[in-house]
């Protein structure tokens, strides 16, 4: 005869029946829910500190840590449907059956998080890096920018005027993608210039002087340089090439380069080659222009 035959009149407060009272389906899976909880947390608490404790990407630690909370949250379900008599071998087939009929019917979805789980292991940028997008996902709101955060499904970009771009992970391991923040963060700046043939040695000398006395312009992996590429139809085709340790620098140090490229070509006299054109109806004197 049991103890649960007459509750709740006759229940009795002993070791027995409280034995009897824990084994019975709703009692243990509730206290499967209650003490599963719990457990969950802690459990999410020491992974963390795991996790900082080692040398894991920033975005594998977050992936991984969200397929651990999904797993533990789903032991802990199926555990207490299982307490409450339901067969847990069907739920589990009835899911895998409706996971590949999701995966059919979304296959744009499934690509962008196949390519999300690439882009963690592989870790061709990380968050917090600059990078430059392919071509095709250039526009009006800059195609440079910093990884704000890589996710399952799209990444986050933040571009340089400020606008955060949500990319699909497809579309960012199908193209090349440039990254500026790799480890020794020195990268190569290529400036290019067209001199004419009387201006070219002043203008070199000019150039030099200015590269080595930039301040965002360093000197290894190798010293600024100027090297003559080619000659044009009118002017010799200059490029000028130094480093700097940030790629958040080149632009700035671009900028403040030709701005005073301008300035001291100006107070010495040098001549940038430019195109002339001639209109023959006009009242023109070739002699002026050198013809």
């Amino acid at each position: 005869m049991s103890c649960l035959d007459d509750m709740p009149n006759g229940l009795e407060l002993t070791y027995d029946c409280a034995t009897e009272l824990l084994e019975t389906g709703p009692v243990s899976a509730l206290l499967v829910i209650v003490i599963g909880v719990p457990l969950i947390k802690i459990a999410k608490r020491y992974l963390r500190r795991l996790f900082d404790k080692t040398q894991f990407d920033e975005g594998l630690e977050n992936f991984m840590f969200r397929i651990a909370g999904v797993a533990m949250w789903a032991i802990v379900i199926l555990t207490a449907a299982s307490e409450l008599g339901i067969n847990v071998t069907g739920i589990v087939a009835a899911l895998g059956i409706f996971g590949l009929a999701v995966a059919f019917a979304a296959q744009d979805t499934m690509e962008n998080v196949i390519a999300g789980i690439f882009i963690i292991i592989d870790r061709p940028f990380r968050e917090g890096e600059r990078i430059l997008l392919p071509k095709k996902l250039g526009g009006i709101y800059s195609s440079w920018g910093d990884v704000v955060e890589i996710g399952l499904r799209t990444t986050h970009v933040r571009s340089t005027d400020g606008v955060l771009l949500t990319i699909p992970n497809k579309l960012l391991t199908k193209d090349a993608v440039a990254n500026f923040s790799h480890s020794e963060l020195r990268v190569r700046v290529r400036l290019g210039l067209t001199a004419t043939w009387s201006n070219v040695t002043k203008a070199e000398e000019i150039v030099k002087d200015i590269a080595n006395n930039h301040p965002e312009i360093i000197d290894k992996p190798k010293p600024p340089g100027v090297v003559l590429r080619d000659f044009g139809e009118q002017e010799v085709i200059m490029e000028i090439r130094y480093y700097v340790d940030n790629a958040r620098k080149m632009r700035s140090s671009k900028s403040s380069f030709v701005t005073e490229i301008l300035r001291r070509f100006e107070e010495e006299k040098v001549t940038l080659a430019f195109p002339v054109r001639v209109n023959m109806n006009s009242d023109v004197d070739l002699d002026e222009l050198g013809f």
